[in-house]
């Protein structure tokens, strides 16, 4: 490794507008969210685990 490698190991580029959801997809990144809160709250309950309560809200919201 040269002496100029390791100076940029740690950068990263730069966010642009194509990497960030656009908001059209807001509705359904929740959809999402909201079936796998209800997936943790099925498996913590078969598995006899607690499921924190923001999971549970979650879980009960409507899709």
């Amino acid at each position: 490794m040269g002496a100029g490698a390791s100076e940029h190991r740690n950068v990263q580029p730069p966010r642009n507008a194509a990497s960030t959801p656009a908001k059209k997809d807001a509705p359904a990144e929740h959809r999402v969210q909201v079936a796998a809160a209800r997936l943790r709250v099925t498996l913590d309950e078969r598995l006899g685990r607690l499921t924190p309560p923001q999971t549970k809200a979650l879980a009960k919201e409507p899709t």
